[in-house]
């Protein structure tokens, strides 16, 4: 009986596949490939020492890119589907991420820096970028999260540099040789940044209610958009 279960499971989400990858916005994950390589680029050739900003700069230009990943101009239609939204979700994530690892990876060994610390932090900046947008297709829908989520990432690092290097959260170089400093604090950030995309991509009706009321609180910006959108209709 089990087995008949993932046969039908499995068999739902690769139907699922073609018209997801068809609804997800491409253009920004190909157009971020040479705007972050054109910044390692410029840091592995210039002609002062730019320490090694470059790669992690061209990777939050790569994950900027990623929070449109979560966004569907088809949210209104498949909302009431059976799939949960968490699994519609995480089947854009798994479409879009072959493509954005790919470019990074390829990025790491032109600068000659790929190694594990970069690797985690790039993924905890890319998952703290998708709970960001998760959290942004909450507030002010689906069809729009991806513009609002890198500005919400960028306002997050901006103020944690502001923070002591000692308890800086999520420091775009590492502030330290330590295991912390080096693999630790981002460690937290993608196991919160998990956990934090997860409770974002509740069903409304599976949500608790406290969540529920939240989720009213928050739905006003998103109605406040929608009616200022042309050609809505009351």
């Amino acid at each position: 009986m089990t087995t008949a279960n993932e046969r039908s499971s499995n068999r739902k989400i690769a139907l699922l596949l073609p018209p997801i990858a068809r609804t997800i916005r491409w253009a920004p994950q190909v157009a971020s490939g040479p705007i972050a390589f054109w910044i390692v680029y410029a840091g592995v050739h210039a002609k002062a020492p730019a320490g090694h900003v470059h790669l992690p700069m061209a990777g939050l230009t790569l994950c900027a890119a990623a929070g449109f990943l979560l966004d569907d101009d088809a949210a209104a239609t498949v909302g009431c589907a059976p799939t949960p939204l968490a699994a519609r979700r995480a089947i854009r994530i798994a479409l879009g991420m072959p493509l954005v690892w790919a470019i990074w990876g390829a990025l790491a060994w032109y600068a000659a820096a790929l190694t594990t610390a970069a690797a985690i932090e790039f993924a905890g900046t890319l998952a703290l970028t998708l709970a960001l947008a998760a959290i942004c297709a909450d507030v002010i829908g689906e069809e729009r999260a991806g513009v609002f989520a890198p500005p919400a990432l960028f306002t997050l690092l901006g103020a944690s540099a502001f923070v002591s290097a000692r308890w800086r959260p999520v420091p775009v170089l590492p502030v330290g040789s330590t295991w912390f400093d080096l693999y630790g604090r981002w460690v937290i950030v993608l196991i919160v940044s998990v956990a934090v995309f997860l409770v974002a991509s509740a069903d409304p009706a599976r949500r608790p209610p406290a969540r529920k009321a939240i989720s009213l609180v928050i739905a006003w910006p998103r109605r406040i958009m929608a009616e200022l959108t042309p050609g809505h209709v009351a």
